[in-house]
């Protein structure tokens, strides 16, 4: 008999697979999730489908409407347009705050510094084979972006930009599709900011990294969108 313990690994490993598949593409924008076809492809049972594909909902990644189901949540040029703001608003300000925080600012830049390897090591990885690098990169990006929010000493801020920065990504990833990672460029960019983060350079950080979230997003499925918008981070 399958213990409580070995059915959450069993439901996180399946809602983990499944956030990849979303996120890279492999089930497309719009695509049908059929409880069946899913239980072959991620052998697990409709139970902990049912849960897991809930759980993503939740998160903004799957669509469930009454007497059709559950599909994959469509993306749309308005849509990247709301996260792009919400992102802005949120990362920008936490940052902020991150870099105000004064208590535990060696632990904090050391996570830092300790993120950015780990993301510098995959983008080379990229650079040189991007498919087979691309999950190991949207995650190493993510997780970056999120240790440079962590120190802001709101648990509230961090949760959403957690959220919203998920459903961003998707959107990064998505686009590789349609245009090559954007290699050296983003290099130099996550290099400028680990500078002039631990350098305590506020208004450098936040010029690059606004900047930084609205380059060379393409829609998947759509003509290159518009990316400047309006800045509306909180000082």
């Amino acid at each position: 008999m399958i213990n409580s313990d070995d059915r959450k690994l069993v439901g996180q490993s399946v809602y983990e697979q499944l956030r990849s598949d979303i996120v890279t593409g492999k089930l497309s924008p719009g695509e049908k999730l059929k409880l069946n076809a899913l239980r072959i492809r991620y052998s697990a049972s409709v139970n902990t489908l049912r849960e897991t594909l809930m759980r993503l909902v939740s998160d903004g990644f799957v669509l469930f409407v009454d007497q059709k189901g559950f599909s994959v949540k469509p993306v749309s040029t308005a849509d990247l347009r709301e996260l792009l703001e919400l992102r802005q608003m949120l990362e920008l300000s936490a940052v902020r705050k991150s870099m105000e925080n004064k208590a535990g600012q060696m632990e904090w830049k050391s996570a830092l510094i300790s993120a950015h390897f780990r993301l510098n090591c995959i983008e080379k990885l990229m650079m040189e084979d991007e498919g087979s690098h691309v999950q190991a990169w949207e995650k190493a990006d993510r997780d970056f972006h999120v240790t440079m929010v962590s120190h802001c000493g709101s648990q509230q801020l961090i949760r959403y930009h957690a959220s919203v920065i998920e459903l961003y990504m998707r959107y990064q990833v998505l686009a590789l599709h349609r245009r090559p990672f954007r290699g050296q460029a983003s290099v130099e960019e996550h290099q400028k900011l680990l500078k002039h983060l631990l350098d305590d350079e506020t208004e450098s950080v936040l010029t690059i990294l606004d900047s930084h979230i609205q380059k060379g997003l393409f829609l998947p499925d759509a003509e290159k969108i518009p990316l400047k918008v309006k800045s509306k981070a909180i000082a």
